[in-house]
């Protein structure tokens, strides 16, 4: 029971630094920008690129997790991240950067992987809750990611400099996992064997990738995208749009605190649908006020927070087998539909301007809701459960 609860403090701990390191981005994207001249475009390409980092690792991590077992696929995670974050301040050219961050986002899918398959594992009670506890450790960091950017930005510390000092905190993290003791991992070959011509005809499979990665892209949109906002159609600096940004994550850290109970008590899709229109109509006010709606975008981060880890565990739920393999699958498709929309809602600020790029949000939340009520139709396990316990109330 003490390894269980240390393996838990140790998800909790690597969730933070993973928020922490993985939301100094959208800080630092205006220095950057500058740093290298180039185009809102090539940013966005760039995290096309980092995304398509992401999406390789998960794919290829949800198998690996399966078959080689959750530390493994840690530690390489680790340490593919704490190299790439060293190569960040030799990258003179934007070339280099985004190969930098290429594999930066390679080892963020391995942990992304490995963390949630490992939840799958530990969280044996109030699975709900449980993982959106763990998803509340990822706002925690990324509350304090920003303000952290922020800060040492007035300080006149360079860009490369504040993604330079955050490879303590990996290694540190490698050096704990390297010494902790997970649960035994027994290796199904034949459950791992799912043909691929299986998993491309089950469109329950594809609907799930779309609906989480819509709710992908309007977290990570705000992250990305909130700073330079701020600083280009508000007229505010690096360190206050950075309050905002916070604050974003800090409501997004009270989200997940409740969301488990939240989803519980109201249901899994009913809670993501209502938070899904509550965060449209809290985005559009915030795009019609001026200063001081800036506020009303950092209230999002309430509604955003529960969408990840419900989908998590109803899909945990609906795939009671290779559960590591599913994820990997979904969780890779959701990374694309990401990494496309961030890359479109960089070549917009470009073509029409900040505002209507920034404003683009608000069509993935109405897409997030039609495919949601579509998956809904296909769900099969609320039978399942609802069969279970009607068999346990015969007996009894």
């Amino acid at each position: 029971m003490k390894n269980y609860n240390k393996l838990i403090i140790l998800a909790f701990l690597m969730m933070t630094v993973f928020g922490f390191i993985n939301n100094i981005r959208g800080v630092l994207l205006p220095s950057i920008r500058d740093y290298y001249t180039i185009s809102y475009s090539q940013i966005g390409l760039m995290l096309f690129l980092a995304s398509l980092g992401f999406t390789i690792s998960t794919f290829f991590g949800g198998l690996a997790a399966d078959k080689f077992g959750q530390k493994k696929i840690l530690l390489f995670g680790l340490f593919i991240w704490a190299t790439a974050i060293a190569l960040i301040p030799l990258a003179k050219s934007f070339s280099f950067f985004v190969i930098a961050m290429f594999l930066t986002n390679i080892g963020v899918g391995a942990i992304e992987i490995g963390v949630n398959s490992l939840g799958a594992k530990i969280f044996i009670k109030n699975t709900a809750v449980m993982f959106n506890f763990l998803h509340l450790f990822y706002g925690v960091g990324s509350t304090i990611g920003p303000r952290y950017a922020g800060w040492m930005l007035t300080q006149n510390y360079a860009w490369q400099k504040i993604y330079l000092a955050t490879s303590v905190i990996v290694i540190f993290i490698f050096i704990l996992l390297l010494f902790s003791k997970f649960p035994e991992h027994k290796t199904d070959r034949v459950s791992l064997k799912i043909p691929a011509k299986e998993i491309a005809k089950n469109s329950k499979l594809w609907l799930f990738g779309v609906v989480l990665g819509l709710a992908i892209v309007l977290e990570t949109a705000i992250g990305n995208w909130l700073v330079n906002f701020l600083t280009e159609m508000r007229e505010m600096n690096e360190n206050s749009s950075s309050f905002y940004l916070s604050f974003f994550f800090i409501t997004f850290t009270i989200g997940r605190l409740t969301g488990g109970y939240l989803a519980e008590k109201i249901g899994y899709v009913k809670i993501i649908l209502y938070n899904t229109v509550a965060s449209m109509i809290l985005f559009g006010t915030g795009l019609l006020i001026g200063n001081g709606g800036a506020i009303f975008f950092s209230f999002v981060g309430f509604f955003v927070s529960i969408m990840y880890p419900t989908l998590m565990v109803i899909i945990m739920k609906e795939f009671t087998e290779n559960t590591g393999s599913v994820m990997g699958f979904i969780i890779t498709f959701a990374v694309v539909i990401n990494m496309i929309s961030n890359w479109l809602i960089g070549k917009s600020n470009d073509l029409f301007g900040v505002y209507y790029g920034f404003s683009s949000v608000i069509i993935y939340a109405i897409l997030i809701i039609i495919f949601l009520l579509a998956l809904e139709k296909k769900l099969t396990y609320l039978n399942r459960e609802e069969s279970s316990q009607n068999s346990t109330t015969a007996n009894l």
